[in-house]
């Protein structure tokens, strides 16, 4: 907010109040209004570089917060893990994506200069959000943490996308198109994402009504011989999240690496490793209360009931649907994503 005010002072003039408009802040940014106004309206430390440079990390770190950018993650895990989860759902399928809106809407269009500058630290907080809480989801013994610690790793692969977007690339038509396919990817694992995990911990829900409320990990075992519809459904959403071809989590994955890699390649090998432990710690997962001999204690379980079965098959559909056909989305955004390399490649055309 802090940040605003201050481009809304910056931006405003004799009798003429400033402006909050994305757009025309976007404008002011890409003809370099924006330098002049602040150069002009802010003398904070005689240079408009150092003031857009303050006014970029403060509204970066209101949205990596919201993101859960590592280091600014810690409120997630435990948020997800102690609300219920009707309002975990709400958090990780829509509130958490509001972060990574401010990256593409707010922070890319009107900071591009600033984020170039800021480049190397940023990739290594992306590649950091990516790797970490992998790790970190494989140690926990919670279902929801783990599942939380999935939520931060999953968003990280939106940060690398959006960083390796604002490269100054100069006129080179083949990175604009690799920029093209890293933004594309990160509106495809926003809405993907945001499917998957609200269909996990809709699935943790169910399990904790079944079984008196627990969701340790250790808790359960052989579950897939008592209730397989359940555990069945629920491998779906797991192997989406883990990005299996064919499922909504691929597409999203695919284009973001493609996209990075050309633009930042040592960032993109080390957030590799993340693809790894989400693998990892997901099969974990899957061994542990879906496989193995059966606990006696859950002999009773019942499966998901048809009203149950009636309402995930929706959920469950979308993530053949969009893994089968990324264009749904792709084609949606096409033009958007067009026009935000545009934005970044002035005179560019591909």
């Amino acid at each position: 907010m802090l940040a605003f005010l201050a481009l809304f002072q910056a931006t405003s003039s004799a009798g003429h109040p400033g402006t909050f408009d994305f757009v025309e802040l976007a404008q002011l940014a890409q003809s370099g209004g924006l330098s002049t106004a602040l150069a002009q309206n802010l003398h904070w430390f005689g240079s408009s570089d150092h003031t857009a440079m303050l006014l970029f990390w403060a509204a970066f770190l209101g949205f990596a917060v919201k993101t859960a950018v590592v280091p600014f993650h810690t409120w997630l895990p435990a948020t997800y893990a102690e609300a219920s989860s009707e309002t975990t759902m709400l958090l990780t399928g829509a509130m958490s994506k509001m972060g990574v809106y401010g990256f593409l809407r707010i922070l890319l269009p009107i900071f591009p200069q600033q984020m170039q500058q800021a480049m190397k630290p940023l990739l290594w907080m992306a590649v950091a959000t990516i790797v970490l809480p992998a790790f970190a989801a494989w140690a926990q013994k919670d279902l929801k943490r783990t599942f939380a610690y999935s939520s931060i790793n999953h968003l990280g692969y939106c940060v690398l996308g959006i960083c390796v977007a604002a490269q100054l690339t100069g006129s080179d038509a083949g990175l604009a198109q690799e920029k093209a396919a890293a933004l594309t990817g990160v509106l495809v694992q926003m809405f993907s994402h945001g499917l998957t995990a609200a269909t996990l911990f809709w699935f943790i829900a169910l399990l904790e009504r079944r079984s008196g409320g627990l969701r340790g990990i250790n808790d359960f075992g052989g579950l897939r011989k008592i209730v397989p519809v359940f555990s069945g459904l629920m491998g779906i959403a797991i192997f989406a999240s883990l990005g299996l071809p064919g499922l909504n989590g691929f597409p999203a994955e695919f284009l973001i690496f493609k996209g990075a890699f050309p633009l930042a390649q040592w960032a993109s090998s080390i957030a590799v490793l993340g693809l790894l432990m989400t693998a990892v710690f997901l099969l974990t997962v899957i061994q542990k209360v879906f496989s193995g001999p059966v606990n006696p204690k859950w002999e009773a379980m019942p499966d998901l009931t048809l009203t149950e079965r009636l309402a995930l098959l929706p959920a469950i559909a979308l993530m053949f649907v969009l893994g089968l056909y990324p264009q749904l989305i792709t084609g949606m955004v096409h033009s958007t994503v067009t026009q935000w390399v545009m934005n970044l490649n002035p005179g560019m055309k591909f």
